[in-house]
């Protein structure tokens, strides 16, 4: 199981299982973990609304260890939606890092800025596909159709949500406002 580092100046990450890895995806399966998400127009809104959130613009004003990546979900709809995993509570790193199960999100304190709110991610099986650069529509369904073509090689099958057409999520890790190289990630849900 991955688990959070425990050096409590670098960012904390959803608790998942590597199940196996090739040259082209690797099929992690997620524990259910607490997110702060939002829908939106802009990535910059989104980055400064749900940051807000572990600088303590909640309900009980608690901060929050930084985490990654920042997940940005995508629907055919055009709808967008931006995630962050909700672990550990500043200065208790080490103990997330040692195994602790994330918190629950019932939990954790409501969000004070508009639009932002908390929900639960993970509990399933994702197929993983990792790329450089930019998140940009053209990159991102490159990598969608890539990682498609790599799972029906392969005899895995999208979940319904997530084939052609369907939603997809990124995964961007590093600073934010990152001008080199990056690594993203792109998610497909996999049928069980």
């Amino acid at each position: 199981m991955m688990l959070p580092n425990s050096n409590e100046a670098d960012p904390i990450f959803p608790p998942y299982t590597v199940v196996s890895k090739n040259a082209d995806y690797a099929l992690r399966l997620y524990d259910v973990f607490p997110v702060v998400e939002m829908d939106y127009g802009r990535r910059e809104e989104g980055y400064a609304s749900l940051g807000s959130y572990f600088d303590g613009s909640n309900d009980a004003g608690e901060k929050f260890a930084y985490s990654q990546p920042v997940v940005m979900e995508y629907h055919p709809d055009g709808r967008k939606v931006m995630q962050m995993y909700v672990g550990a509570r500043r200065g208790q790193e080490a103990a997330a890092a040692s195994g602790a199960k994330p918190p629950p999100v019932s939990s954790l304190p409501a969000p004070s800025e508009p639009g932002v709110r908390l929900n639960v991610s993970g509990g399933e099986l994702v197929a993983v596909a990792q790329f450089d650069g930019f998140i940009t529509p053209t990159s991102a369904e490159a990598v969608r159709r890539r990682l498609a073509a790599c799972l029906a090689r392969d005899g895995l099958k999208t979940a319904d949500t997530d084939g052609e057409g369907g939603r997809f999520r990124c995964s961007q890790y590093g600073a934010v406002y990152q001008l080199g190289p990056r690594l993203n990630e792109l998610l497909l849900r996999v049928k069980l």
